[in-house]
């Protein structure tokens, strides 16, 4: 416990203001999607009774959202306040889940139980914090609460593993135009490891590695890795704003964007 026998909570919300391939597309739809996501933390109960959300800010430079941001800094919402802490560009380097990393390496002492969810998510039933803090509580065995799990829920389910190997066989000509061909070997057995893992009716990953744990868990991953999971390989900013087109094929890219980052977490 961090503050005498009083249970700290925290939210960390990794956030970004340059050109994105899906909405929000650009820095005004993220403000626009930031202003939502705290008037939802002013007004949603987590079923706690302390929660502080920590805005995490991969800087790119665009000075009007960072300007935004930092306006935020110190805002009281349903029962915590707003933090804003902000990490360097480096190329791009480990996209969200560096910046959960980064907010709980600069925080990690400050609080008990953590949750980690991208800016585009808006969570919105009430006591959603607590149910994950009881599921821990629970059973020893839990290690994180992952809160978007259906598809991952359904390809254990129905043991559906074929999307896994046909973006195995899509990406490695990718991979290797990429300059990434060093990392095959590895994007070969992490898909392997997600397939045993299915056949083993195991959960393999949350949807937006969003979810809760505990600061003792986290603590024994950084031990282990040295960081949280991430990629550490460059992420070059989009200077257009993409167009809509249909949903089902952003979809697509999602999951194979998901899938081709996942050797690159844990190095």
């Amino acid at each position: 416990m961090t503050v005498g026998s009083k249970i700290k909570n925290c939210k960390v919300i990794a956030t970004y203001f340059g050109v994105r391939r899906h909405y929000p597309y650009d820095c005004n739809d993220t403000i626009q999607v930031l202003k939502d996501s705290i008037q939802n933390e002013i007004e949603l109960d987590p079923g706690v009774d302390n929660l502080d959300v920590i805005l995490v800010n991969h800087d790119c430079g665009v000075n009007e959202g960072n300007r935004y941001l930092q306006s935020l800094d110190g805002k009281e919402i349903f029962c915590g306040t707003v933090r804003v802490v902000t990490r360097e560009w480096d190329d791009g380097k480990g996209i969200s889940l560096g910046s959960f990393d980064y907010a709980f390496k600069k925080l990690q002492d400050e609080y008990d139980y953590w949750f980690f969810q991208e800016d585009d998510y808006k969570l919105i039933k009430p006591n959603y914090y607590i149910n994950g803090v009881k599921i821990m509580e629970e059973d020893s065995k839990v290690g994180f609460v992952g809160y978007d799990m259906k598809t991952t829920i359904n390809s254990v389910k129905n043991q559906q593993y074929i999307e896994l190997k046909i973006a195995q066989i899509l990406f490695y000509i990718p991979i290797l135009i990429w300059g990434y061909g060093k990392y095959l070997k590895r994007y070969n057995r992490t898909i392997r490891d997600a397939i045993k893992l299915i056949k083993e009716y195991k959960w393999y990953c949350a949807g937006g590695m969003m979810g809760l744990t505990t600061q003792t868990n986290l603590k024994k991953v950084v031990s282990r890795y040295g960081r949280l999971p991430h990629p550490k390989v460059p992420n070059p900013q989009h200077t257009k704003k993409f167009k809509a087109v249909k949903q089902n094929f952003f979809y697509i890219i999602d999951i194979l964007l998901v899938i081709f980052y996942m050797p690159f977490w844990g190095k």
